[in-house]
């Protein structure tokens, strides 16, 4: 006499729970990462209705309303922004250097840093700006 051989179920997996937890993950990971802020140094930037945004650069040198200049944080004199500069120079000709100039800083300062980078061979200067909305 012969015996059946008892079928085996098929075992099916939802999948659904753990795409959801999956989710929850990525949504749990975004919102508590901590995204890049720019320096904090107060100025009050130009306004430009052409104004776009821009990828973050490394390089960012700030000029304040009493028209002390900071090469990223570190206050620096138009004097020693030549040997600074020089310092950065291989980066700074690929990635070029950000320039953000309080709207009351003179107008003649902010042409003789751009004069002093395009000596050093900086030609990529972006010149930053707040959006007018």
């Amino acid at each position: 006499m012969k015996l059946r051989d008892k079928s085996r179920a098929k075992v099916a997996l939802n999948l659904t729970s753990l795409i959801d937890v999956l989710f929850i993950l990525i949504i749990f990971f975004t919102v508590s990462s901590t995204f890049l802020e720019q320096p904090g140094i107060e100025l009050d930037l130009p306004e430009a209705k052409s104004a776009e945004g821009h990828t973050i650069q490394k390089t960012i040198l700030y000029i304040d309303p009493d028209e002390n200049i900071f090469l990223n944080e570190q206050m620096i004199s138009l004097n020693t922004l030549p040997e600074e500069i020089s310092k950065l120079a291989e980066t700074l000709k690929s990635t070029g250097i950000v320039l953000k100039a309080d709207e009351k800083t003179s107008h003649g300062l902010v042409i003789r840093i751009m004069d002093v980078l395009r000596q050093a061979g900086v030609y990529k200067v972006i010149v930053s700006t707040s959006s007018g909305e």
